[in-house]
């Protein structure tokens, strides 16, 4: 018996599980700088740790699949992530502390996949009742960047362990309480083949354009918190530039839907790819100023939030309804895992702890660039794949 209602338990799972990545993502980097760690061990943590997100959603996929249980995936996935946290409490050294967020990392993406296709499921593929439960991952992040500043100003950053792993308990409680849907497809259709797959163009011009965005986002996921607070930024207001962004990211969620009415994946992600390397530039060469710098955070509702939601329903669009957890199993291992570990290496080497932070923020607008010049060339109507 649940003690939540569908929707509410939809965006509660949403609002926890991106609360816990509001915890990680923006202040991992600080954690470990804490623990003692130069930029090319962050570096190279950050991609090692980033690469387990390249096999681990090919493996829940196909084991919802299989199962034709993507809940209990989902559910199996978040108790062994909670196990896997308990071991960034021990101060143990590199390999230690490697090991324990390889393993959460890998646990964690048993989750994000199975939840996007089962929200798509219970929402009968509604892209705007979608993007208004999905901002509620947004609500999360907000909140526990904002915690997040705060608690860092006044514990430090060691209390990152012990606020992640609240919210991971909660998210826990929430996956618990999700209704269980079943697949409205046959689950014994016969899966698509790497053949098919390959010789989709259109497809991979897709997922080469958000590789590279990817690669992009590293530096400001991995480095960010570092960043601000070289230039002078306090924890408080670190927290409230990325908690601007995410404002902007809840904002065009929930206008997603009208935006991406009538209009091309070509056109929508030219648009919120070019933004992107402007944003990077910013970043690079304006940060003294935090006026600017809090408004090239403004511009995450294109470069994040309407790309997201434009890369979610491509994918709904372009893999028949038994493949969906496979597609969103590919595009999270190779967008979020390969193009996130790629990221975070390249970042650490160039970051040079803190000398190379402005050249890394300038390569990252070069891969933006890329990415957005590649996604020209896709074609404005989109086949399925067959």
């Amino acid at each position: 018996m649940t003690l939540l209602a569908a929707r509410p338990a939809l965006a509660l799972a949403y609002f926890t599980y991106f609360g816990v990545l509001g915890i990680f993502v923006p202040y991992l980097g600080l954690f470990l700088d804490g623990r003692g760690f130069d930029s090319r061990q962050i570096g190279l943590m950050l991609a090692i740790v980033t690469a387990t997100r390249i096999i681990g959603p090919a493996i829940w996929a196909g084991l919802a699949e299989r199962s034709s249980k993507p809940l209990v995936v989902m559910q199996l996935g978040a108790v062994l992530a909670c196990i896997g946290w308990l071991g960034s409490f021990i101060n143990g050294g590199f390999g230690l502390l490697l090991a324990a967020l390889a393993l959460f990392s890998f646990f964690w993406t048993a989750i994000l996949p199975q939840l996007e296709v089962s929200t798509f499921l219970f929402l009968n593929n509604d892209t705007e009742q979608y993007s208004r439960i999905r901002s509620a991952g947004s609500v999360g992040y907000i909140v526990l960047v904002m915690l997040g500043g705060w608690f860092y100003q006044l514990y430090g950053s060691e209390v990152m362990p012990a606020t992640a792993l609240a919210f991971l308990l909660l998210l826990v409680f929430c996956l618990f309480n999700l209704p269980t849907l079943r697949p409205d497809y046959d689950a014994t259709a016969a899966s698509l083949s790497y053949r098919q797959l390959l010789k989709h163009r259109v497809l991979w011009i897709f997922m080469g354009a958000a590789l590279l965005m990817q690669i992009s986002f590293a530096p400001f996921y991995g480095f960010f918190t570092l960043y601000s607070r070289d230039l002078g930024y306090s924890g408080s207001q670190t927290g409230l530039l990325i908690s601007l962004a995410v404002a902007a990211e809840i904002v065009a969620f929930y206008f997603a839907g009208r935006i991406m009415r009538n209009r091309s994946y070509r056109t929508l992600l030219g648009i919120c790819y070019g933004l992107t390397a402007i944003r990077w530039l910013m970043v690079a060469l304006l940060a003294d100023s935090a006026w600017l710098l809090a408004l090239s955070m403004l511009l995450h509702a294109g470069s994040f939030a309407i790309a997201h939601s434009c890369a979610m329903q491509f994918i709904q669009q372009v893999f028949p309804k038994a493949q969906r957890g496979r597609g969103q199993a590919i595009y999270a291992g190779l967008i979020f895992g390969g193009g996130g570990a790629i990221g975070a290496y390249l970042a650490g080497l160039s970051w040079q702890n803190g000398a190379g932070a402005a050249q890394t923020f300038i390569f990252a607008a070069g891969f933006a660039l890329l990415a957005c010049l590649l996604v020209l060339t896709l074609p404005k109507n989109i086949a399925n794949i067959e």
